[in-house]
């Protein structure tokens, strides 16, 4: 998907909780502020990520909610989970626009991951349902849209070159090092370059125990072009490369020593025309290639390699067009997408080709959407998306289509009044998703426990009907002069038909024969609550995020396996010395998951983060996180390992420019 117009990120003394009043690409497409968003949107800025001195995806997206990023210790990938959809395209997660479809079937990650170096980012925009279907097929959960640094946004006014030093030491964790930098040639012409290492060793839980295959080395690099030729016309040219080292498995079982190939190139073009409202023209392409060569460390076949690879290309352009028709004002988007993963796999001793097997998966699709506006408090957004998919591998082959619809009506009935800043509406959505070629193609002996997986070339494709309603508020002025308020809220339900899930005539620790097959249930209904709140002022700010989800089983009333728990995080900050440094806490306060049928059940627990930055001069910059301060002990739900327990973090920003 494209992901223009460029982000207008929060300057240095807003660094407080801003990310609501952030421009970027909203939900329909069009430029807009996550706030005034008809959905919902969450915006993460480079300054909310500095805030936690990340050091993986699941801190970047901590503050989120709706959303759970599962890292497992013996991986370097992550994978999202929104509003409890996750795995094999349910959630579109895009870098720079381009997908990441790449998934294995197995004990890590399965069903899909990515890698991205946190510190390459700009924003993340996330936008929540599949009110979302106008970035391409398969988002029922939702988009995930990362962004990472372009040489406009990292070039200070007046720079036209700069560079920036980034190192950090961890306690219990490792030390990274990286540097950026970037020069402006030319009026029509800049270039961004930056590396970042990672040197990972193995971390210690809550109780002091070093968490086994927790180690890792991570080389990430990224360049980026930004090619203005004409007024009104701007070119991206993007390219990302991560490779990391690490190994995998549980004691006792099979290990594999792994080494991944990420690669990323991206072209996004904009054309805005300057004399006339009709044409506002987004176009992009892409293409991505994961390649995971893992090599048996244990077992019958240690001293063997297997491969798993996926390639996918893509295409995406839309037009707004802005137009009125007495007192109505329209923003009519037109758009195609397409994308094609192939899936190549070889493993000459073990399952690996099996359980992953070969195969292509071509989909592509359109969409028709006009967002009707009169005066200033009534917005009504209408759209038509039509989706076919093409999937062939060995001798099986399967394909689809569907016209899915989406309105949405807000209306802000008191402005000028007490209440002015408040908006309400109400959304009807639906998403369509493709079987994937795994789901489809699986098939092979599990050895032990021994059961079979069957393929199922009758797999029906998923299809989300969602209904939501939510608030919008922001309110400047509410204490202090000065001082912003800026709320979301949202409750929906999603109802899936023909939701895929694992079936098996047993559990997954049987000892006798088993079989497996990826099968449609009839229905799947998941239901929530979100909350996202910032209150920021000259003295500091306040954030507060909050979910609430439950999803069942229709067909046997059972629970969902993969509903996220329940969570609240509270941010507190402060701007001190002149606004030189800032210092906070952060407490999240997670409950229990043991609304499971299959799955191994969570308990609660609460984390306390402190953070504190403290800038000298404009050009250097002294970072302090205390991560888990209580150390405490706990396994976030889904996740296959313990989580770290106390963790200090130094970090230290240097730059020179001019």
């Amino acid at each position: 998907m494209a992901t223009w117009p460029l982000t207008q990120a929060a300057s240095a003394q807003e660094a407080g909780v801003v990310s609501l009043d952030t421009i970027t690409v909203n939900a329909t497409r069009t430029e807009g502020s996550a706030v005034d968003a008809l959905a919902s949107e969450s915006v993460v800025t480079s300054e909310d990520i500095q805030r936690t001195e990340a050091d993986k995806i699941a801190d970047v997206l901590r503050s989120v909610p709706g959303i759970a990023i599962r890292h497992d210790a013996d991986s370097t990938g992550a994978a999202v989970n929104i509003r409890g959809l996750q795995d094999y395209g349910r959630v579109a997660v895009t870098i720079d626009g381009a997908r990441q479809n790449f998934q294995t079937s197995g004990h890590s990650l399965e069903g899909g991951a990515f890698f991205l170096e946190p510190e390459f980012l700009d924003t993340v925009t996330v936008v929540r349902g599949p009110v979302a279907n106008v970035y391409g097929s398969g988002a029922i959960g939702g988009v995930v849209s990362f962004e990472t640094k372009k040489p406009s946004t990292f070039l200070r006014d007046g720079e036209t070159w700069g560079v920036q030093n980034f190192s950090q030491f961890s306690t219990n964790n490792g030390f990274s090092q990286g540097l950026t930098g970037a020069a402006r040639v030319s009026d029509a012409f800049a270039v961004l370059g930056s590396v970042v290492y990672r040197k990972n060793w193995k971390y210690s839980d809550g109780q002091g125990n070093e968490v086994f295959n927790s180690t890792s080395d991570i080389a990430s690099g990224l360049v980026k072009a930004e090619i203005t030729p004409a007024e009104g016309h701007t070119l991206l040219l993007g390219a990302i490369t991560n490779n990391s080292d690490y190994r995998s498995g549980n004691p006792g079982g099979t290990n594999y020593d792994n080494t991944v190939q990420d690669n990323t190139l991206s072209a996004n073009y904009h054309y805005e025309a300057l004399d006339n409202d009709w044409i506002d023209l987004v176009a992009s392409t892409y293409w991505t290639s994961t390649d995971l060569e893992q090599t048996y460390l244990t077992g019958a076949n240690a001293g063997n390699t297997r491969d798993f690879g996926i390639d996918t290309i893509g295409i995406d352009a839309n037009n707004t067009s802005r137009f009125g028709t007495g007192a109505f004002d329209h923003a009519l988007t037109v758009g195609v997408d397409a994308f094609k993963d192939t899936v190549e796999v070889t493993d000459a001793a073990g399952t690996g080709a099996l359980f992953t097997p070969n195969g292509e998966r071509t989909v592509f699709g359109a969409f028709v959407q006009n967002a009707v506006s009169y005066s200033d408090w009534l917005e009504v957004i209408g759209g038509l998306r039509f989706d076919h998919y093409e999937l062939d591998g060995g001798a099986v082959s399967s394909s689809g289509q569907r016209v899915s619809p989406k309105i949405t009506v807000g209306v802000s009935p008191f402005e000028g009044m007490a209440l002015s800043g408040l908006t309400l509406y109400g959304t009807y959505a639906e998403g369509y998703r493709a079987p994937s070629v795994t789901e489809t193609l699986i098939s092979g002996l599990h050895p032990f426990p021994a059961f079979a997986f069957n393929p199922n070339p009758n797999l029906r494709p998923e299809t989300a009907h969602t209904i939501e309603a939510g608030v919008n508020f922001k309110r400047n002025g509410i204490l202090v002069d000065g001082d912003r308020l800026r709320m979301k809220a949202a409750i929906f339900r999603n109802d899936v038909d023909d939701f895929i899930d694992l079936v098996g005539s047993g559990p997954f620790t049987c000892f006798g024969p088993c079989n497996y097959q990826y099968q449609n249930i009839d229905k799947a209904r998941i239901e929530g609550v979100e909350l996202e709140a910032h209150y920021d002022a000259a003295w500091g700010f306040v954030g507060l995020a909050g979910q609430h989800q439950r999803g069942t089983n229709r067909n046997t009333g059972g629970a969902l396996d993969s509903i996220p728990a329940d969570k609240l995080v509270t941010t507190v900050g402060f701007h001190v010395l002149e606004d030189k440094a800032t210092l906070g806490v952060q407490w999240e306060t997670v409950s229990a998951q043991d609304n499971v049928s299959t799955t191994t059940p969570s308990k609660a627990y609460n984390l306390v983060n402190l953070f504190a930055s403290y800038s000298p001069r404009e050009d250097l910059t002294l970072g302090l996180n205390v991560d888990n301060l209580l150390d405490q002990q706990y396994t976030p739900y889904l996740d296959s390992d313990a989580a770290k327990g106390l963790e200090v973090k130094f970090t230290v920003r240097a730059r020179l420019g001019g």
